[in-house]
């Protein structure tokens, strides 16, 4: 059955635009899921590692193994986000999905996945982290200077990894391809994305809020065993949603990366 979900077949409205992100998350959630919930894990290596030795789950620059384990978790998040992708783009466009090809097309592509966010990540840190180098009391200061250009980056290379695996370009290639993409359209890009921010932070705060609100129960005192499963609870709702907010994130990724490349195409024939 033809689906033109992705690629669009022209450029969409903002509605349309907003219309096909939910079309593709609605058809791509539950088989998308089992990897985005591993993604959410994966992402939480190393505070869990803090966790179990009675540390607050901050980095700590002087601990090797929970650096390590940020590491390994952050890039198996973003393998299996790009996994998350694949999946996605061949539901919307009708094709069939079978188990491991999104995976093994992933693993395949590996290193250069892993080059991007590195190269990404960098171009976003070299305004924020010279910050740190400021006097405590002039850092604030600086840091919300600086962010501003960071955001503008960020955004603008945040296609890179869909240039990568759905138009098939090159490391360097890619990071170019997507600022060509965001060129003329950071506004409108910058707004569906604050839509999608805004969407999964709510619902994280109000299952937080629910979680927290039924195992209370009706106010009274509760023992330390019982406010650790109440803890305990509420961080596995709030993972279960963004583990749900990936695959939103992911499907809003991609509507959006369809709808420039039409957009690009429109605007070189016309």
């Amino acid at each position: 059955m033809p689906n033109a979900l992705y690629p669009p077949l022209k450029p969409r409205s903002f509605a349309e635009l907003l219309d096909a992100v939910l079309q593709i998350f609605r058809l791509s959630l539950l088989k998308c899921l089992p990897y985005a919930t591993l993604a959410i894990i994966a992402g939480q290596l190393s505070s869990l590692y803090y966790l179990s030795r009675g540390r607050l789950p901050v980095l700590d620059s002087n601990d090797p193994v929970g650096v390590a384990l940020y590491g390994v978790g952050t890039l198996i998040c973003v393998m299996l986000s790009v996994a998350i992708l694949l999946r996605q783009s061949a539901i919307a466009a009708g094709r069939p999905v079978t188990r491991a090809t999104d995976l093994i097309e992933t693993l395949k592509r590996a290193p250069a996945i892993a080059a991007i966010a590195l190269l990404a990540g960098a171009a976003v840190a070299v305004f924020v982290l010279p910050t740190l180098a400021f006097a405590p009391r002039y850092r604030t200061a600086a840091f919300a200077l600086m962010l501003a250009p960071a955001i503008y980056v960020g955004i603008a290379l945040s296609f890179s990894l869909p240039a990568l695996v759905l138009a098939r370009k090159g490391v360097l290639a890619s990071l170019a391809y997507s600022f060509r993409l965001v060129r003329g359209n950071w506004w409108r890009v910058a707004t569906i994305y604050a839509i999608g921010v805004t969407v999964i932070w709510t619902f994280c705060v109000l299952v937080a809020t629910v979680a927290a609100t039924v195992m209370a129960g009706d106010g009274t005192d509760v023992g330390a065993d019982d406010a650790a499963l109440t803890r305990a609870i509420t961080s596995a709702a709030v993972l279960a949603v963004l583990a749900v907010g990936l695959t939103f994130c992911s499907a809003l990724t991609l509507a959006l990366f369809g709808d420039l490349e039409v957009r690009r195409v429109a605007g070189r024939s016309s």
